[in-house]
This record gives structure tokens, C-alpha cells and sequence, in this order.
């Protein structure tokens, strides 16, 4: 059986849930080199939805995940550091309650520790609702990058 053949974009969802599609480099730029890419989002916070697809005839066939993450752009337009920091942290303890870990016990019966709910919250807001509407509209359209 052939592997079919898979392709990807990366769309910028805005706080006003406007949909910009952004190119690979800027993506890379931003995301993985970590460099001020993005000075039209910068001092805001944006969803970058990740849409991987199925290709026929090198056109976009059907969408086989889309994946969101939110981010918070500095000032200069590059990913927030303390932000990045702050995901490192709730992706560890994400981890350990997948692999068993327990919570440590209360010291003492009138305190009550709220992390995790608060972690529960945080990790829900980094996997925002979709704009798919949008983003179909712009896969499919094939609208310019930013």
C-alpha cells in the first residue's frame, strides 16, 4: 500500500479570531529559531494552528489534524520567554500525572493546594477552540502568507 502523500500549513488566529495564513519560514523563524518574525502580532497573544492534510494531485484532499497552540509574542515580535518557560513547567507536570505521579500530601488540614487546578486551566488555554471555518476557507482559497 503507497503512504499518501501529506502536507502542512501554519495559520495565525488572532485575539479578534482573524485568520492569517503564515508562511514556513516565518513559522520556523519564530517557533523553532526562536527569532523576532512576527513584529505584526508583537505585545499580543495568537493561536498558530498547525493543518496537516492529504494531497491529490498537489491540491489539499482532506485535513487529517489540525493542531492549536497558544503563544504569547514579546514586544519585538519573537516568542515570550516567560511564557516558554512557564509550557516547559506544565508540560512536566503533564507528564507526571500521565506516568502515576502522585501530589504531595498537605502538611496540614486547613491547607489546600490549588495547582493543579490551576495547571488543568493553563493547559486548557493552550489548546484553544478552532476557527475552522477560517481555516478551511483559507487552505482551500489559498490566500497569501504572512
Amino acid at each position: 500500500m503507497e503512504s499518501p502523500n501529506l502536507g502542512f500549513r501554519f495559520f495565525v488566529v488572532g485575539g479578534d479570531h482573524s485568520v492569517s495564513r503564515l508562511s514556513q519560514r516565518s513559522y520556523t523563524d519564530f517557533c523553532m529559531k526562536r527569532r523576532p518574525s512576527l513584529q505584526c502580532f508583537a505585545g499580543s497573544t495568537i493561536n498558530v494552528a498547525t493543518v496537516i492534510y492529504t494531497l491529490e494531485n498537489r491540491k489539499p484532499k482532506q485535513i487529517v489534524r489540525i493542531d492549536y497552540v497558544r503563544v504569547r509574542v514579546d514586544s519585538e515580535g519573537a516568542p515570550d520567554q516567560a511564557q516558554k518557560d512557564e509550557n516547559l513547567r506544565l508540560i512536566a507536570n503533564h507528564v507526571g500525572k500521565l506516568l502515576g505521579d502522585e501530589d504531595p500530601d498537605d502538611t496540614a488540614d486547613n491547607v489546600v493546594s490549588a495547582v493543579r487546578q490551576f495547571d488543568q486551566r493553563r493547559w486548557a488555554r493552550l489548546h484553544p477552540g478552532p476557527a475552522l471555518k477560517r481555516i478551511l476557507e483559507i487552505l482551500v482559497g489559498g490566500r497569501q502568507a504572512v
